[in-house]
């Protein structure tokens, strides 16, 4: 009798409890419907509203230029709209329209479903209802409240109009891109004509821009387009909308549409506005940064960006003239703060042509050459405990890899050997065979690593897709599976030029609403890639590439400290020059966009990139004094043997003792056993006399 009272009465208490836990939930999810009931905007906010401009101003706060959508609007009747475009509206963003009441629970787990297989948001479940019920919102928000305010107001819409009358709202607002609003500000924009002339297949297209404007464009990513307005006319056969042999007639017309001339006026330093535009419009959505009154303040120095686009037109417009039709030689560079990341001017090509065009500054990668032989093998071989007075066998030589058993020589420019040959005078002179033998001791993996930890984010580790890696000994020479980017070999000179501290390049330092709160504020993102003495002795030994006899870089002379490493491809194809001083680094690199080369004219780093660094970082330092590199503690200087590395010994001869930098405590201590009483040891292997 106890134990059933006491069974009974924990029953009790339970059963409270779940009572009391219900009802506050049950409560609070009251609450917080009506909160979101009450915040809720009227029906008639969702007339079109009026748009702000950006502004995006320079590094020294003055208007760079505006971003203005003007809302390109037209607006059209429904009935005016072809009925296979309405449908494939339908198709593609809400294929139950006619069939739910504002909101689809369907679409919503489907779309919960795929995008947790996919681990991204690969699909969405709003209805058209809700599309348009979020336009009556002032600022975009993903917020819970936010929707289950979508979906109330999505269910007053379809209580308050006909399936119809929403559909021609929405076909009215939504956005397209290319500035365009509406349906038919789209079909003029996108195809010239207006929506009543629309194909079925051009009906298809502009159906698959609506869930991401940004991107297709048929200008440079046809093909993928071409593909968007497939998927959209399969869909549209998938719900009963037309036959698949209406889908395949649409699919075979041919894909038209207009240039985009804009709408606005291309501003000074185009490629550099396209870079911070492009940053832009990966942050918020295409609305917003056309329209939302945000405004934009950037590193942009418009008298350093002339300083560069003028070196590049100076020195390459009288050789290779650009000529209407005809392939022609490329360029880009880009000049930045080695401190604070802050890209002062940036050029991705001779010509622009439009807005968003092809920025060879950022958007491609090229073979860097020698230019990669600092980051890949001689900052890693300093850190390993070489030094500049190592010295390594300047021979042929033929390397056979382990796995593979094939064989391969490496070649210097010119066919020439050296024999024994300090590290330094391997990177004057850009001596291949050094660089490829210095790799080999410190090995590819440890390569690709350093140029990781200095920014260069295009190398391929992984051989599983194609077979290649980056993970070899022609590392050592720049020949790398994909290339590199110019904004990422300025990055990684710039920890040489700041001391082993690597800044990420940054165009955007801070981005206000139009009400002026703060949206977002860049802070400089730091980190130690190297010991100060490391980057103090490359930079030593960079300084000779540029003053020194036998320098493949001295063109780039300006007559103030300054370091930099030139790059050539085989064949004449890619041509660098990456320099720096302690205020400023400049990266320059010049091509053709085909796979041509210049062997005509046998462009190395070492000339035309050489020279346009040259004249840019002249007038860009113009009026700032000039600072020498600070020599960090624990360097020290000790002479040593040319032929051995080691202290001078008593049969040196004078002519083969050198003196050099070394990291205290990597000094030499053991004397020169390459010169003894007998003299110099036998030649073995002599060096070759090929070549001037």
């Amino acid at each position: 009798m106890r134990r059933t009272k006491r069974r009974t009465s924990r029953l009790d208490i339970i059963l409270y409890a779940i009572l009391i836990v219900g009802f506050t939930g049950a409560l609070a999810v009251g609450l917080f419907i009506f909160d979101a009931v009450r915040t809720l905007p009227t029906l008639s906010s969702l007339e079109p509203k009026p748009t702000q401009a950006s502004y995006v101003f320079d590094a020294n706060g003055n208007l760079w230029s505006e971003l203005r959508s003007s809302e390109y609007r037209i607006p059209i009747d429904l009935e005016d709209v072809p009925k296979y475009v309405r449908d494939a509206v339908v198709a593609q963003e809400d294929h139950r329209f006619y069939t739910h009441k504002g909101f689809d629970l369907k679409a919503i787990f489907r779309a919960l479903y795929v995008n947790l297989r996919s681990q991204s948001i690969r699909e969405g479940g709003s209805t058209i209802s809700q599309q348009l019920a979020k336009t009556a919102f002032l600022e975009p928000a993903r917020t819970l409240k936010r929707k289950i305010q979508d979906v109330i107001l999505a269910v007053r819409l379809e209580r308050s109009f006909t399936k119809d009358e929403i559909l021609g709202m929405y076909l009215n607002q939504v956005f397209f891109g290319r500035n365009a609003y509406g349906i038919e500000a789209a079909a003029r924009m996108y195809f010239g004509k207006s929506a009543s002339e629309l194909s079925l297949g051009e009906g298809a297209f502009l159906a698959a821009l609506i869930r991401g404007p940004s991107l297709y464009d048929p200008e440079k990513r046809p093909d993928q387009c071409i593909a968007a307005r497939n998927d959209v006319l399969d869909k549209m056969v998938e719900y009963g909308f037309i036959s698949r042999e209406e889908a395949e007639r649409a699919k075979a017309e041919p894909f038209r549409p207009i240039p985009y001339k804009g709408g606005m006026v291309i501003p000074e330093g185009a490629y550099f506005f396209d870079y911070v535009l492009k940053e832009l419009l990966s942050r918020y959505p295409e609305e917003q940064v056309y329209g939302g009154g945000l405004r934009v303040y950037t590193t942009y120095v418009p008298a350093a960006q002339k300083a560069v686009e003028e070196a590049v037109a100076s020195v390459l417009d009288p050789v290779f003239p650009i000529k209407e039709g005809q392939d022609h030689v490329e360029a880009a560079a880009i000049v930045m703060d080695p401190r604070t990341g802050h890209i002062l001017a940036m050029v991705g090509g001779r010509e622009h042509k439009g807005m968003l065009s092809w920025n060879r500054a950022v958007d491609t990668t090229r073979q860097p050459g020698s230019a990669i032989k600092p980051l890949a093998v001689y900052v890693p071989a300093l850190e390993m405990g070489m030094s500049p007075a190592t010295v390594v066998d300047d021979s042929p030589y033929t390397w056979k890899d382990p796995y593979t058993g094939e064989e391969f020589s490496p070649q210097n420019y010119g066919g020439t050997f050296r024999g024994l040959i300090t590290i330094r005078d391997a990177v004057r002179e850009s001596v291949n065979v050094v660089a490829f033998k210095v790799l080999e001791q410190i090995t590819p993996k440890i390569g690709v690593e350093s140029c990781e930890r200095l920014g260069i984010t295009t190398l391929d580790k992984d051989s599983s897709d194609d077979g290649k890696t980056d993970y070899t000994m022609v590392l050592s020479l720049g020949g790398l599976t994909r290339g590199v980017r110019v904004i990422e070999m300025a990055e990684a000179y710039s920890a040489l030029a700041n001391r082993g501290i690597k800044v990420e390049p940054v165009a955007i330092l801070r981005v206000e609403d139009k009400e002026g709160n703060v949206l977002e504020e860049t802070q400089p993102k730091r980190n130690i890639v190297m010991s100060e003495q490391v980057a103090y002795l490359m930079t030593s030994m960079l300084r000779d590439v540029i003053t020194k006899p036998g320098g493949t870089g001295q063109l780039a002379n300006i007559g103030r400290p300054c370091a930099g490493k030139t790059g050539t491809t085989s064949s004449y194809t890619d041509a660098w020059f990456c320099g720096y001083t302690p205020d400023m680094v400049g990266v320059v690199w010049m091509g053709f966009d085909q796979d041509k080369n210049m062997s005509q004219w046998k462009v190395t780093g070492g000339s035309y990139p050489a020279m346009i660094w040259n004249r840019m970082m002249k007038q860009i330092l113009k009026d700032v004094p000039p600072s020498d590199f600070p020599v960090p503690a624990n360097i020290v200087s000790s002479k040593f043997c040319k032929k051995s590395g080691l202290l001078p010994g008593p049969f040196c001869p004078p002519s083969d003792i050198g003196e050099d930098l070394f990291i205290k405590g990597r000094e030499p201590t053991q004397f020169c056993t390459y010169h003894t009483a007998l003299g110099e040891p036998p030649v073995t292997q002599p060096p070759s006399s090929s070549g001037p």
